[in-house]
């Protein structure tokens, strides 16, 4: 088998027929997609189960109690057979080319890792992400969903359990080893914005789990004697300091102050001395603008600060 593709499913009836459809469908046909069924209360197994019946030699079922995303991806590494792993989240889909061109360029380069573009989807309006374009490994996108793993790179690494963001934890842990990357500049990862996603939500206290996130990564990389200051500085400084406070700072929920105020504390104990280190000569001049403001108390300037922005581009 050359690729295992895992999707994790958790209510997602009105998307997970254009995701499965999307990798029935792949010009690479050597390919075996497992879905896991997180526990899910509406028809998506109903969905699942036509495709099984439809395609046995290729779509295999596993249902489990719910658990969150990273268990239910463990599970699916657990199933799996590839050469290659894929992950796809069930509300996504891939261009109906992108693991066959993937895979070639794998096998071809002998890469461990394979990176491509994604294609952002909210809702009328759509935003290329160039994923390919990065001066260092800790600069790589965390998600692990636009990337063809070598089997033999991800070895026992599993994500953490319950979290959110534990994409950033495991791709990070694989990255810290030193693997071969291939990227390939094409948009084939389309990536479904919508709201009450991890990355589009409205739960302010989920978005600590970064910090769990983060402490597990700084541990490992500290046991494994893997431990770089300059990258895990960045790392808070671009997760934390920046991403995190920004997506809270937006946010209606009651709990949103004192949700940053941790974030920026977390930074001030972790990183108090960031304009010192090397990556910072890199930043560009709006990001460090906004850094300062976010490290200061002063979220709120840096989300009018974001929101002309983005009036300016659309």
């Amino acid at each position: 088998m050359k690729i295992s593709v895992i999707v994790p499913v958790y209510n997602v009836e009105e998307y997970i027929d254009k995701c499965l459809n999307s990798l029935v469908n792949q010009t690479l046909k050597d390919i075996e997609i497992i879905v896991v069924n997180d526990g899910s209360k509406d028809n998506s197994q109903k969905i699942i189960d036509d495709y099984v019946k439809k395609y046995p030699e290729k779509v295999k079922s596993f249902v489990k109690e719910n658990g969150g995303q990273g268990s239910a991806r463990n599970l699916g590494l657990d199933k799996s057979s590839g050469e290659y792993i894929s992950f796809v989240d069930s509300d996504d889909w891939l261009e109906l080319g992108a693991l066959e061109e993937m895979y070639k360029t794998a096998t071809k380069s002998n890469s461990d890792i394979v990176i491509c573009d994604m294609m952002f989807h909210y809702g009328n309006k759509t935003e290329y992400k160039n994923c390919t374009k990065y001066e260092s490994v800790y600069q790589v996108t965390p998600s692990a969903c636009n990337k063809l793993f070598k089997r033999s790179v991800i070895g026992n690494t599993k994500f953490m359990t319950k979290l959110w963001y534990e994409d950033l934890n495991f791709t990070a842990k694989i990255l810290l080893n030193n693997p071969k990357i291939t990227n390939i500049s094409k948009p084939y990862y389309n990536c479904n914005c919508r709201q009450g996603s991890t990355m589009n939500n409205n739960n302010s206290i989920k978005n600590l789990d970064m910090l769990v996130i983060i402490d597990d990564l700084i541990k490992y990389a500290k046991d494994n004697n893997k431990y770089d200051k300059d990258m895990f500085s960045f790392l808070i400084f671009n997760h934390v300091l920046i991403t995190s406070i920004n997506r809270v700072a937006v946010q209606k929920a009651d709990e949103t102050k004192q949700v940053i105020k941790k974030l920026r504390n977390y930074c001030k104990v972790n990183i108090p001395d960031y304009k010192t280190m090397n990556f910072y000569k890199n930043i560009s001049k709006n990001r460090k603008i906004i850094a300062w403001l976010n490290y200061n108390g002063l979220h709120n300037i840096s989300k009018l600060l974001l929101n002309i922005k983005t009036k300016l581009k659309g």
